[in-house]
């Protein structure tokens, strides 16, 4: 009977967990239309997470073709300080987007990578290259600016 009562007390913690992680963390934060707008690539999509096709954010954003142009993780806002403190992901910090922001990484010509903290959240958005184009980002730092401040204004 102990044995039940325990195993039916970690199945409802995992459950709780679940659903405060769900909704702290809501994919309405940024859509396909935003990143769209921002960038002016037209038929943009959002499509699922897939790691072994680069698609390895909580929101990923791609080309009709698939191609994906920039992911968005979405993590507690204790995972920024671990962000910052990796080894080349720092380059510099950014004002006036959310509680805090900085851009990296850190080395190399181009800053693809924006982290934000605002309250209990932390989201980083990772442009992806464009390899037709000479292997600039997707994205500037300044699209990725401002769809930082999209983020932060719809939460």
């Amino acid at each position: 009977m102990l044995r039940k009562v325990l195993s039916l007390g970690i199945s409802f913690a995992f459950v709780f967990a679940a659903i405060s992680v769900q909704s702290v963390y809501s994919k309405d934060v940024l859509s396909a239309e935003d990143v769209g707008k921002v960038t002016g690539i037209q038929g943009l999509k959002l499509v699922p997470k897939n790691p072994q096709i680069g698609a390895g954010g909580d929101l990923n954003f791609a080309q009709p073709d698939g191609t994906i142009i920039l992911i968005v993780m979405m993590q507690k806002a204790s995972m920024y300080d671990t962000w910052k403190s990796q080894e080349g992901y720092f380059h510099s910090d950014v004002n006036d987007i959310g509680d805090e922001a900085f851009e990296g990484p850190g080395f190399g010509e181009y800053r693809y990578i924006l982290v934000l903290r605002k309250g209990k959240n932390a989201y980083s958005l990772s442009s992806f290259f464009n390899m037709q184009a000479g292997g600039e980002p997707y994205l500037s730092q300044d699209q990725l600016r401002e769809l930082a401040k999209i983020i932060v204004s719809r939460l």
